[in-house]
This record gives C-alpha cells, sequence and structure tokens, in this order.
C-alpha cells in the first residue's frame, strides 16, 4: 500500500508542489518588507494589497473552481494560471510604484494562486482514484510536505536574495520558477482521465452519484470553514508581522526572520507527516484542536520573547500548529465533499484567503494603532475562537447515512 504514494504521478505531483512552495516561500515572507522598506509606505497600506489579494482570490478560487469540476483535464489551467504568475512577479521585480505593485498583487498575483488550488485538485482527483482509502490522508500530508521542505530554504534564501541582490533579483527568480511550473505541468503530469486504473464507466458513476449535501453537512462544514479561515489568519498575521516586529521591537534584522520561518518548515515536516499516519486511528478534528492549542503557545511566547534565541525555541510549537493544520485540513474538507475534488480545493484555498484578508485587517488596523507586537496579542482570541468552532464541527465518521452512499444508479 506504501508503494501507492511512490509512483511516477505522484512524485511528479510532490515535485511541482515543492517548486511551487519556493515560490511562496520566495515571494509572501518578503513582500510585506518589500511595501514597507522598499516602497516606504505605512502599515494601513502594507495591509491593502493583501486584503485585495484575498478578495479576489476568493472570488477567482469560488468560480473556477465548480467549473473545473467540469473539466476533463486540470493542468492547462495549472500552466495559464502560473504564466500569470510570471508576469505578476515581473511587475513587482520592476516597479516601485505603490498602486501598480498593489493593483498587481490584487488582481494578476491573486489570478496566479488559482494554480495552487488546481494542482491541489488534481492531487486530489489522482488520491481518489489511485490511493487506497486510508492512504488519502498520508497522501494529501506528504504533498504538503514539500511545500514544508520548500519553506526550510525558501524564506532564508529570499531574505538574502533581497538584502544583497535586491528585490528585483528576488522576484525574478520567482518569475522564472512560476513559468517552469506551468511548463512542467503541461510535460510531466499525464491527463488523469486517461490514466485510470478502472473503466471509464466508473469514473462516470462516481461523478453521478455525489448527491446533495444534508444538513448536519453543511453546518459542519460551515464552521469548519469558519475555523480554518481563523486560524490561517493568525498564521498570515505572524507572517506578516514577524519580520517588522523584528526590525521595530527588537533590534533584530529581519535576515533572521527568513531563518525562523525555515527553521518552523524543517520541524514541521515530522509533525505533519505524523498526523498523516494517525488520521486513520484518530479524529481528524481533534488532532486540529491540539494544533490550536500549539498556537496559543507560539503566539503567547512572542509576545513575551525579547530575544533571538526565545524566537528560535517557539518554532517547536509552531511547527506542531501548522505541520497538523497544514497536513490534515484539506483531509477534512475532503471528506465532507467527496466526489467534488476542485469545489473541496477551492473551498479549502479559500480558507486561507479568508485568513489573509482577516490578518490584512488585522494587521493594517492593529499594528497601525498598537504596534507589531499587539498583532500576536490578537492571533491569542483568534486561534481561541477557532478552537471553539471547531468544538462544533461533527466528524464525518459519526455520520449515520453520507449522502452519496444512499443513491445507487
Amino acid at each position: 500500500m506504501i508503494a501507492t504514494l511512490f509512483r511516477p504521478i505522484a512524485l511528479g505531483i510532490y515535485l511541482l508542489f515543492f517548486i511551487v512552495g519556493v515560490v511562496g516561500a520566495l515571494v509572501l515572507p518578503t513582500l510585506s518588507v518589500f511595501l514597507a522598506k522598499e516602497i516606504g509606505v505605512r502599515p494601513l497600506l502594507v495591509g491593502i494589497p493583501f486584503a485585495g489579494i484575498a478578495l479576489t482570490s476568493i472570488a477567482y478560487n469560488q468560480w473556477i473552481g465548480r467549473w473545473s469540476d467540469s473539466l476533463a483535464d486540470r493542468r492547462p489551467l495549472v500552466a495559464g494560471f502560473c504564466f500569470v504568475g510570471t508576469v505578476s512577479c515581473m511587475i513587482f521585480a520592476v516597479s516601485r510604484n505603490y498602486w501598480v505593485v498593489a493593483a498587481t498583487a490584487m488582481f494578476l498575483f491573486s489570478l496566479s494562486m488559482v494554480s495552487f488550488s488546481q494542482m491541489l485538485a488534481y492531487s486530489l482527483d489522482y488520491a481518489d482514484r489511485h490511493i487506497p482509502p486510508e492512504r488519502v490522508p498520508l497522501f494529501n500530508a506528504i504533498v504538503r510536505a514539500q511545500i514544508a521542505f520548500a519553506w526550510v530554504a525558501g524564506p532564508p534564501a529570499g531574505f538574502l536574495m533581497a538584502s544583497y541582490l535586491g528585490f528585483s533579483t528576488t522576484y525574478g527568480v520567482a518569475a522564472g520558477l512560476f513559468a517552469m511550473v506551468g511548463i512542467i505541468s503541461i510535460k510531466l503530469l499525464p491527463r488523469l482521465r486517461q490514466t485510470l486504473d478502472t473503466p471509464t464507466e466508473d469514473g462516470q458513476q462516481l461523478l453521478t452519484q455525489v448527491g446533495p449535501l444534508s444538513p448536519a453537512v453543511k453546518r459542519s462544514l460551515l464552521f469548519c470553514l469558519v475555523a480554518f479561515s481563523l486560524m490561517w489568519g493568525a498564521n498570515n498575521a505572524y507572517l506578516i508581522s514577524l519580520p517588522l516586529h523584528l526590525k521595530d521591537n527588537l533590534n533584530i534584522d529581519t535576515e533572521w526572520s527568513g531563518w525562523i520561518m525555515g527553521t518552523t518548515a524543517f520541524l514541521e515536516v515530522p509533525f505533519m507527516l505524523l498526523a498523516g499516519h494517525l488520521a486513520a486511528r484518530v479524529s481528524l478534528i481533534a488532532m486540529i484542536r491540539l494544533a490550536g492549542v500549539a498556537a496559543l503557545l507560539l503566539y503567547g511566547g512572542i509576545v513575551v520573547a525579547d530575544a533571538l534565541w526565545q524566537l528560535f525555541v517557539l518554532q517547536l510549537f509552531n511547527a506542531i500548529f501548522i505541520g497538523v493544520l497544514a497536513g490534515l485540513g484539506v483531509s477534512v474538507i475532503q471528506e465532507l465533499l467527496p466526489g467534488r475534488s476542485g469545489s473541496a480545493s477551492a473551498l479549502y484555498t479559500n480558507t486561507t484567503h479568508m485568513g489573509n484578508l482577516l490578518s490584512s485587517l488585522m494587521v493594517g488596523l492593529v499594528a497601525d494603532y498598537f504596534g507589531y507586537q499587539s498583532v500576536f496579542v490578537a492571533n491569542l482570541v483568534v486561534v481561541v475562537l477557532a478552537i471553539l468552532a471547531f468544538g462544533l464541527v461533527k466528524p464525518v465518521r459519526s455520520y449515520s447515512t453520507p449522502a452519496p452512499a444512499t443513491e445507487q444508479d
């Protein structure tokens, strides 16, 4: 059974997610510093592009996610949106006009991020057809682990390039990597519906068996989306604020934030894979609520930390938080929405965008009036609300009659 996780197509999926992770690790941690220090805008204006990215990404993902479920091949979408990412990163590399950069981030870079949700949908389609059900959470965790591997070296490399070679070089490299993903997604990954191990009729039956969601599932899905949005909002507020908190409050060079983030990525991989392994025996929601407790310890520690070594120690809690949340999150949505890979990946990805919107407002308002350290206090409140919301999510295994199983063709 383990061998199914390392077939050629699965390895190709892992590679693409690793490269996409490198792109994100180069651009996202450095963008707030680029806006605040390179262009020179106040914290409220730093938050505007992040809020715009969140809003437009939600609209893009929701519409494209539903539409993509009717397509036979997702790869052209991945390639097309990656080339949009190439254009947006090149604009970041050459422009120092705030409104040009902000508009590019809100309308082009956000569109390029749909490539991630479509790659995720492709991986879910592959898992539905070729991975044993009890191994799907582990497969999803391995997929997400590639992002973590990329973030081990990505943030330090991004900040080092920005410091010594400039932001133009940093975003130029990101543009090239975006183009690489677009090309190899067509060349490396096959069209899934032509490589099914089962007859085509079975695939057709799978699609027609998807029925309406029960009220209980809808209610659990709603609480789940709210809770994920809150947790990703806290995480993104942390990513935006940490470099500026180091510089403004602790008098530590922003390059260290890259090393801190890389340490987290390195530490989170074992927790991510362990969570995926345990998912067949332990409730997914219970593990994610435990991750929320780790987040409380992280943000509480950052509020009182006054030395660099303390921040590195706190990354153990960050690794547990992100490792479990990112490793199992899409599996929770996938269980609630069987047979709807595009919709499931779009909804899950949109929780990160809703989190981005929340974090943008938090950072823009809280940091502008109270300073960047206060953002981590706000994070404590947000995570408590998320833990409470997850407590209202009914585990999928407790539903007595799942909707798809009651319909027979």
